[in-house]
């Protein structure tokens, strides 16, 4: 669906955005209420400039669709939380209800057709607390609802299913946000059921089963089962996974930044038992305004991003430009990154690569965030990206020199390398080698 872009306004006389640094802006992300105000009111006011959207044919409060299957966990009124299935207000055939909810489909769209897409996707709200409680010997809920949603992160395929809301969807009003996909109206639930029996994979159904498993094992045995990791976060969020005294609902926003790092814990070890990459390589991909360069050199396993966000992009708007920086080396990291989930993503798909080339290396993600990136979209937006790049011809360099030289020569930021302590530390660093064969 071609929708016109989607431009931001400036912020006008006696905008609340105006007494806001946008420095806490790309710092929060709309996801800490730094600034004090909830919701967020760059969301709000993009909210209301996006395109309306409209729906064709009556849409009433009894839906019936085809859910991609996906469901949604609110983070508002934790430990009391909202939780429905999310699915458009008719049915579909697989492949298209799967493109409702697959982000790896959506990466040769422009950012108002993703939009555009997802607009249809209702996000339908329920009320329960995170430890909703369980029959005897049941791993599902007893809430009705909450059982048909905690169905559909289980299965393997779209779902229909037939739900009644409170009141009528409205299908002009959009939601974006930095860490979830966007998606349509959202609706209070009367009642949900699922017209269809869902059907689960071997691993899905002995993990969901396994109460005695902890959820990151749980976690890491699915990922290496071939499960796919974006109904790994599903999984996690529907609170079917850990030990069973202790499983409980995750917001969405949380399951998305702990599936990436959970199964990046697992992977690093892994990674620091390979061999060493030989020479420096650079490889590099853009997508919805996000430039992505990764740099690997010979070393041991360690990891950088340095997130720069150029003048215009939706968080730092008018701000020249903000950069900030995470790194860990083969130690790991104890605290939360700044640059928050894009991190764990970004450090994912860098180990996910290194695995595939059974090597490990230090490497260093420079991402530049540019003015075409207008809207949010979500964390996968730097997920696929970083693996877009990890998946292009890589550029083999003699030296790290070299490749700085080549980056240094495309990046929009050229002092991108002063907000890089870890890379500065990696070519101090004196090997053995510098000191030639003895």
């Amino acid at each position: 669906m071609a929708l016109p872009g989607l431009p931001i306004a400036p912020a006008g006389g006696g905008d609340v955005l105006d007494s806001i640094d946008p420095r806490l802006c790309v710092s929060c992300k709309g996801a800490r209420m730094l600034c004090g105000i909830d919701p967020c009111p760059l969301l709000a006011r993009i909210r209301h400039q996006l395109p309306q959207i409209a729906k064709s044919g009556a849409v009433g409060r009894d839906l019936f669709g085809s859910s991609p299957p996906s469901l949604f966990v609110g983070r508002h009124g934790y430990p009391k939380v909202t939780v429905g299935p999310m699915l458009p207000p008719d049915k579909r055939d697989e492949a298209g209800a799967r493109r409702l909810d697959n982000p790896r489909d959506w990466m040769g769209l422009a950012i108002p057709d993703v939009v555009g897409l997802r607009s249809s996707l209702v996000r339908t709200t329920h009320s329960v607390r995170i430890h909703e409680p369980r029959p005897p010997g049941d791993i599902f809920s007893n809430d009705r609802i909450l059982r048909a949603s905690q169905e559909l992160a289980l299965s393997a395929r779209p779902v229909d299913a037939e739900v009644r809301l409170e009141r009528v969807p409205r299908f002009g009003q959009v939601s974006v946000g930095e860490f979830t996909p966007p998606h349509g109206p959202t609706a209070a639930l009367e009642r949900a059921t699922l017209a269809e029996n869902v059907r689960v994979e071997k691993p899905v159904e002995r993990a969901a089963n396994d109460t005695d498993l902890r959820a990151a094992e749980a976690i890491a045995s699915l990922y290496q089962a071939g499960v796919d990791h974006y109904q790994l976060e599903k999984i996690l969020s529907a609170g079917m996974l850990g030990l069973g005294a202790k499983r409980k609902l995750v917001p969405t926003r949380w399951s998305i930044t702990a599936t990436d790092d959970q199964v990046g814990q697992a992977l690093i070890p892994r990674v620091q038992d390979l061999r060493s990459v030989d020479k420096p390589t650079v490889q590099f991909a853009e997508r919805f305004g996000n430039r992505f360069f990764v740099l690997l050199l010979p070393g041991p396993f360690a990891f950088e991003t340095v997130e720069a966000w150029l003048k215009g992009n939706f968080w730092g708007r008018d701000a020249a430009q903000i950069v900030e920086s995470d790194h860990e080396d083969w130690r790991g990291r104890t605290t939360y990154a700044a640059t928050a989930g894009g991190y764990y993503a970004t450090r994912l798909s860098v180990l996910e690569h290194l695995v595939s080339l059974q090597r490990q290396a230090t490497a260093i993600v420079h991402r530049e965030i540019t003015d075409a990136y207008t809207t949010p979209l979500g964390v996968w937006v730097v997920r696929e990206t970083c693996k877009a790049a990890l998946a292009s011809k890589p550029l083999v360099f003699e030296d790290p020199a070299a490749a700085l030289r080549h980056m240094d020569r495309h990046a929009l930021l050229r002092s991108w390398q002063a907000h890089a302590p870890l890379l500065k530390q990696t070519l101090a660093r004196r090997t053995l080698d510098s000191f030639g064969a003895p």
